[in-house]
């Protein structure tokens, strides 16, 4: 697929981060990647890549990568194939299966856990601005319609300053949830590094002038990818994020690229799964489910990557024991609460 992650704007981002970077290509394959060093080994991580014409031209992909990798001192390759174009060809599905194929007949593995997200929603953007808002849900299309009774306006931004709006957003939601986002150096660098090549733009929604709502979206010459986005939990009945995505959706459209990608969606249909909730959203917006290769890992240096798999494996065991003691915990206190009393 047309991805920012294997645009030379982002290899540009990696640099400016301090990373060594690979900027591969042959006939009918192109292929960014960049050197991760770990404490245990390092690897050669091509993500969203090596994006292939068809399948056929991945060997020689991965064998390009393979020297490239051995050079580093790499101790394997991660890898994420892709077949070329924006992600709606009819026959893409096929493709992805015989990339699986050849990654298999190749000696790769599986990856202990994705690091791009496996499936995701697609929005072909090639439609008439009023097709396009006919294929979302009614709920959608009022909440953009009427979006301007509650005083709100959305607004791009090519400044890198203004991403300190969402960073300051996503300290919030990350300080709500308990959770972890990406470190302020990261995306400030992304912003200066992105904004400026017009690869990347910051929606704003806001309510009287004041920001409610904040969403950076990556752009490669086919496809917008909404990357990252968050509301305050206080400004969340607004529901600010609907209108600032539909607009974002129509910018695109204008700017001749041909799809949108909302970045990630559950891996399954389990209702149950922690992303249930989210993806359920992003479906709100029309389109169609897609499903990627998945990461690989090629080993390099056999005995060295069964280190790592060994090491990855005792480190996973641990942290499901520290997840099971929490929830034992969290219980625990449920249980204990008098009836009636506030949940902390």
């Amino acid at each position: 697929m047309d991805t920012i992650l294997q645009e030379p704007t982002w290899l540009a981002v990696q640099r400016d981060l301090g990373h060594d970077v690979a900027d591969l290509s042959g006939p009918g394959w192109r292929a960014g990647a960049v050197l991760q060093r770990r404490r245990v080994g390092s690897f050669l991580y091509c993500p969203y890549g090596p994006v292939v014409a068809e399948p056929g031209a991945l060997p020689a992909a991965l064998t390009a990568l393979t020297g490239e990798a051995r050079r580093a001192g790499a101790w394997f390759l991660r890898l994420e194939p892709m077949p070329a174009g924006d992600g709606l060809e009819p026959g893409r599905g096929r493709d992805v299966a015989e990339l699986r194929e050849v990654l298999a007949a190749r000696g790769a593995r599986i990856s202990p856990s994705d690091v791009q997200p496996r499936r995701t929603r697609l929005i072909d953007l090639r439609r008439p601005p009023e097709d396009l808002l006919a294929g979302m849900t009614g709920s959608i299309r009022t909440i953009y319609r009427n979006g301007h009774k509650k005083g709100l306006a959305v607004e791009a931004s090519s400044d890198p300053a203004d991403i300190a709006i969402l960073l300051g957003f996503l300290e919030l939601t990350a300080s709500r949830k308990g959770i972890r986002t990406h470190p302020e150096r990261y995306l400030r660098q992304v912003a200066a590094t992105l904004m400026p090549r017009d690869a990347a733009k910051l929606y704003i929604t806001r309510q009287h002038g004041t920001p409610v709502c904040a969403a950076l979206v990556y752009d490669s010459a086919t496809v917008r990818t909404f990357a990252h986005a968050a509301v305050p939990a206080q400004h969340r009945r607004l529901r600010p994020n609907q209108p600032l995505i539909v607009q974002a959706m129509l910018d695109a459209r204008a700017r001749g690229q041909h799809a949108a990608d909302l970045f990630g969606i559950a891996p399954t249909d389990d209702p149950s799964h922690p992303w249930a909730g989210f993806t359920a959203f992003k479906r709100s917006f029309g389109g169609i489910d897609v499903a990627h290769t998945g990461t690989w890992d090629l080993p390099v240096r056999s005995a060295a990557y069964g280190l790592y798999r060994q090491a990855r494996s005792t480190l996973d065991a641990s942290r499901q024991g520290e997840r099971r003691v929490r929830r034992a915990l969290a219980a625990a206190r449920s249980s204990a609460r008098p009836a009636g009393s506030p949940a902390s």
